[in-house]
């Protein structure tokens, strides 16, 4: 195997499924995110890591926010936006995250492979990567080269990246300008 050769075609198979999301959803979500006074990130396993790099770059365009379950999060709000990411939508911990949120008036975003599942229908909107995960049993989906989830969760990764484009122009921020914001600790 040629693994140049293969990133080249897995990367084809992530464009070819980033193509397929509802814009509309999308721009739902950039205007749940504009209107929130602090966003929270959850997701477990390989989702949360790609939220957590999604979290960052919302954070260098001047949001607030904060990942669940770090010891530095504060209490969320009606006032708040919990963005879950779950390709299967049936997450136990994130199922009971975003009943909580409910619970406290905030508003849940889901990011999902599944529009019919249990965290589809607690959430107030939903953007949908139509991505193979080997959790869901598709047969309209064709296994791509990467593993599991891989597509979902690089396809989450790439969108939150690709959101921030919008998100700093409307928050008057430009890419030039968001190193000012990167951690300078390290």
């Amino acid at each position: 195997m040629e693994i140049t050769k293969t990133a080249a075609k897995a990367a084809m198979e992530l464009s070819a499924t980033l193509e397929k999301i509802d814009e509309a959803q999308v721009q739902a979500l950039v205007d749940a995110v504009m209107s929130a006074q602090r966003i929270y990130f959850a997701g477990a396993g390989r989702s949360l890591l790609a939220l957590r790099c999604v979290a960052m770059r919302f954070m260098h365009v001047n949001f607030e926010v904060y990942i669940v379950g770090d010891t530095t999060t504060p209490a969320f709000t009606d006032k708040d936006l919990l963005i879950v990411g779950s390709g299967s939508g049936e997450t136990a911990g994130m199922i009971n995250v975003a009943s909580k949120a409910k619970k406290l008036g905030g508003k849940v975003a889901l990011i999902t492979i599944r529009e019919q599942s249990t965290l589809a229908s607690l959430a107030d909107l939903t953007v949908r990567i139509p991505a193979y995960t080997d959790k869901v049993e598709d047969p309209a989906m064709v296994k791509p080269i990467l593993p599991g989830g891989t597509m979902f969760e690089q396809s989450m990764l790439v969108l939150g990246d690709t959101m921030i484009l919008e998100l700093g122009k409307r928050q008057g921020v430009s890419t030039e300008t968001y190193f000012v914001r990167h951690a300078n600790l390290e």
